[in-house]
């Protein structure tokens, strides 16, 4: 008897915690019911995002070439001499009218009096002449001289006249060999070669300096043809030049060869450049491109940021906290960098720029800091 009130109660006790057990896992099931998990937030870096803006599209085609000055000139003795100065050195800046070369004038001074003394000779002979000349012209219209005597005064008067201005002549020559003996700029500019020192001996036509004018420089660049169609006269071209970090020169294009160089599939197209600072020097390598149309002040976005097919365009915009799929139609007009959006967007508007990033509309989404 004693046994069966035993195993009464350890099955009672069973059933007890069986009960209990039975409690607490629906209690746990009714919670879970209750407080549902939190929806997953999708982190965007700052660099996987784009601000929508409007922005000037330029299309472009590639220029390389070497700047050179527009305006040199090679200074030349006009007379041979000996050089007694050279008063400028290579790099100097020049004004027009400076003197820069002074050679030796002693031959010259003494060449110029020699044909001053002869211009004063035949004109003394000249006067003599055209005395006679009076007189015998006046014994003929009285009857006292023969047309053969006249006809000789008149042959002298003539010769002398000649002789006098074939003396001026010489005369300008040698008062301008003495004005060549002293050399002078004939432009603003810098020296860029010396070719003589003192001393030396200057032939007729012998190179003496070389100067350039850095005010207004050109960019010799060589086009592909099948682009040089899309180059027109005046267009706007914008360049670097290495050394010169930071700064973004402009030039415009003033000529187009007619014809493409030999052995070469290229046309050169020459591109003047205002230098009002001079900055720039001639021999520096230039690059950058040649703006053939612009268009300006649209809506633009990048070409990762534009998702589906030709008929059905939408980009991923962020919606308060949220992805939306926001449809947009787009132009024609894209660089590398932006293409143009004609309507669904806004300045001001967020979208997603990295072409990766897949999201689902609805997706909570918020921006990192990077």
């Amino acid at each position: 008897m004693k046994k069966k009130t035993t195993a009464a109660l350890v099955v009672l006790g069973i059933s007890a915690l069986g009960i209990g057990s039975a409690r607490y896992l629906k209690n746990d099931t009714a919670q879970a019911v209750v407080q549902p998990s939190a929806p997953v937030v999708t982190e965007l870096a700052r660099s996987e995002t784009f601000a929508v803006r409007k922005a000037d599209l330029r299309f472009t085609v590639p220029l390389a070439g070497t700047l050179r000055p527009v305006n040199q000139t090679t200074l030349k003795s006009q007379v041979a001499a000996q050089v007694a100065e050279v008063l400028v050195q290579e790099g100097q800046p020049v004004k027009k009218g400076d003197v820069l070369v002074r050679l030796d004038t002693e031959d010259l001074k003494s060449r110029l009096n020699e044909r001053v003394a002869n211009l004063e000779s035949a004109k003394a002979q000249f006067a003599l002449a055209e005395k006679n000349r009076q007189m015998k012209l006046s014994l003929q219209d009285k009857g006292y001289a023969a047309q053969a005597s006249v006809n000789e005064v008149e042959s002298a008067f003539r010769a002398a006249q000649a002789t006098v201005r074939a003396q001026e002549a010489q005369v300008e020559q040698a008062r301008k060999a003495l004005e060549d003996g002293v050399v002078r700029a004939p432009i603003d500019g810098f020296v860029s070669e010396r070719a003589v020192n003192p001393g030396d001996k200057a032939a007729v036509d012998g190179k003496l300096l070389v100067l350039i004018d850095l005010a207004e420089l050109e960019i010799e660049a060589p086009v592909p043809t099948n682009e040089i169609g899309l180059i027109a006269v005046g267009q706007r071209a914008l360049f670097r030049v290495p050394g010169l970090e930071g700064r973004e020169f402009s030039g415009l294009v003033e000529r187009i060869n007619p014809t493409a160089k030999t052995g070469s599939r290229s046309i050169p197209v020459y591109i003047r450049v205002e230098n009002g600072d001079r900055i720039l020097r001639g021999g520096m390598f230039a690059s950058g491109d040649i703006v053939v149309r612009e268009v300006q002040d649209v809506v633009a976005v990048p070409p990762e940021a534009v998702r589906g097919d030709q008929n059905h365009r939408y980009v991923l915009k962020l919606d308060g906290e949220t992805i939306a799929r926001q449809q947009v139609e787009v132009s024609k007009d894209a660089t590398a960098s932006l293409v143009a959006v004609t309507s669904g967007l806004r300045e001001g508007d967020i979208v997603v720029s990295a072409g990766s990033i897949i999201l689902e509309p609805g997706t909570p989404v918020r921006i990192g800091d990077k």
